[in-house]
């Protein structure tokens, strides 16, 4: 049996390519988060509503967005839904959307269940004494609602992460798309797949520890 012939010069050799594709899996993957929590937001606010009929349409929305794989959305999204509408997307909006409405589904069931842990009484409290509705919710109900909530948003965070490395499919030239190059080029499956790992390691634990580091100082501000 030929044993496997390692080629760790490629790697030193093609590096900065590497690192080059981890910044755009970090820069699409942050601005996905940023669109995720702005629609996550939005959608929450349907969902706090007295009526049924309003909050009818955001429910249904959280499930299918969490139901959907990315994969499946992603091509879905720049190969289906662009020609169905007459519309020319280059692959990084292609991502963006897909982040946007995957990771939207889950900010918004963190948000709601945030809201929703606030203790009632504080709110009945605090309007009380006078406050109006937006000093009730500026004041008690978010920055509490905030320290529930960034230890799951932390998670969505890093499952983005992990979710924008399908730009490769549709031929964004990130980390995987190199790495999956230098491995058609030089046989050398190991090496490549093997930085990749190691960056994504290294990438989740930034993500992770500055989630910590939020948590900690929301919780003692």
């Amino acid at each position: 049996m030929q044993s496997y012939q390692f080629q760790w010069r490629i790697i030193s050799d093609n590096w900065q390519v590497l690192v080059g594709g981890a910044w755009i899996d970090i820069w699409v993957s942050f601005f996905g988060f940023l669109l995720a929590c702005l629609v996550g937001a939005i959608v929450t606010l349907f969902r706090m509503s007295g009526s049924t009929w309003v909050r009818l349409p955001p429910s249904v929305y959280v499930q299918v967005a969490r139901a959907v794989p990315p994969y499946v959305l992603l091509v879905w999204v720049h190969f289906g839904l662009a020609a169905l509408l007459g519309l020319t997307l280059i692959p990084v909006q292609s991502m963006l959307t897909v982040l946007a409405f995957t990771g939207g589904g889950y900010a918004s069931e963190i948000f709601r269940s945030g809201l929703l842990a606030v203790d009632r009484g504080q709110i009945e409290a605090a309007s009380s004494l006078g406050l109006s509705r937006f000093d009730v919710y500026r004041d008690v109900v978010l920055p509490q609602a905030l320290r529930t909530v960034v230890p799951p948003l932390g998670n969505v965070a890093v499952s983005l992460l992990k979710t924008a490395t399908l730009m490769s499919v549709i031929a964004v030239p990130d980390m995987l798309y190199h790495a999956q190059d230098l491995n058609l080029q030089y046989f050398a499956p190991f090496e490549a797949f093997t930085v990749v790992l190691i960056i994504f390691v290294c990438l989740v634990f930034v993500v992770s520890f500055l989630t910590l580091a939020l948590e900690r100082a929301l919780a003692h501000p």
